[in-house]
C-alpha cells in the first residue's frame, strides 16, 4: 500500500527569521498537508495525521487532492541507510481523471 497524503487547501505558510548561527535572513515556506498511516500492527489509523511538507522558494502549492510518495523522496544515506529526503508528491490517478 503506497502513503496516502491529502492536500485540503493550497494555502501556503511563510515563516521569516535570521540564522542563530549564520546571522544571514531565511525564509521557510510549507504547505499542510495530511498522511494516511498505520499502526505498527499495519492496521490504518483512525484519523490521518497533520503533516507539514516544505516547498522551495519557487515551488507552486500543491492542489486540493490526494497524492503519494514519488520515489525521488527516498534515497540510500550514509551506511547504507534507507532515508526519506524533501518529499515530492505525485497526484493519484483518480486526481488526474477528475481534471480532465
Amino acid at each position: 500500500m503506497a502513503l496516502k497524503i491529502e492536500i485540503k487547501s493550497a494555502e501556503i505558510e511563510t515563516r521569516h527569521g535570521t540564522s542563530a548561527r549564520t546571522g544571514k535572513p531565511f525564509t521557510i515556506r510549507s504547505q499542510i498537508a495530511y498522511a494516511h498511516t498505520l499502526e505498527r500492527n499495519g492496521t490504518p489509523r483512525a484519523y490521518p495525521e497533520r503533516i507539514s511538507i516544505n516547498l522551495e522558494d519557487d515551488d507552486q502549492p500543491y492542489p486540493v487532492g490526494t497524492y503519494t510518495l514519488d520515489d525521488r523522496s527516498v534515497y540510500v544515506g550514509d551506511f547504507g541507510r534507507l532515508m526519506l529526503g524533501r518529499p515530492v508528491l505525485v497526484p493519484v490517478k483518480s486526481n488526474l481523471q477528475a481534471a480532465a
